[in-house]
């Protein structure tokens, strides 16, 4: 049987990140046990969530999750944030909002949590509209193509 861990921690932290939405955990769920024989426990109480009740997901998600977001599902998040960025679903600024949160929230290794916490300041201390401030947002850009 395979461990839905990591995927349930990954769409826990997502959700609560809002980077995605309730019907993709829904549909995770009943992918997981349309393809099993024996469903791993909690996906039916997963799976029959309603998709907007974003609290009940995660609380039921943590109840299959690893237990701390690995470096791997960290990584994934970012990959989500990237996304909405260059697909136009989430502004630069809310881009920022996010980093600042995934920061906060999430497990983020010494590495990561600098190079976050580098970029953030880098943005908060460039006025907008300078050319320090456009070459600070092109750091997070191109710090974010790694994740794609």
């Amino acid at each position: 049987m395979i461990d839905h861990g990591e995927d349930a921690a990954f769409y826990r932290a997502a959700l609560l990140l809002g980077l995605l939405r309730g019907q993709a955990v829904i549909d995770w769920a009943d992918q997981i046990l349309g393809s099993e024989a024996t469903p791993p426990a909690g996906f039916v109480d997963i799976s029959t969530t309603p998709p907007d009740d974003l609290t009940l997901l995660r609380e039921r998600l943590f109840a299959v999750a690893t237990p701390k977001e690995s470096a791997v599902v960290v990584g994934r998040l970012i990959g989500l944030v990237q996304r909405d960025l260059v697909s136009g679903r989430r502004t630069f600024p809310d881009t920022m909002t996010v980093l600042k949160q995934l920061r906060a929230f999430m497990a983020v290794g010494r590495d990561l949590n600098e190079q976050l916490k580098t970029l953030g300041v880098d943005v908060a201390m460039a006025a907008a509209g300078t050319p320090e401030r456009h070459a600070a947002e092109q750091r997070v850009c191109d710090w974010l193509r790694q994740y794609e």
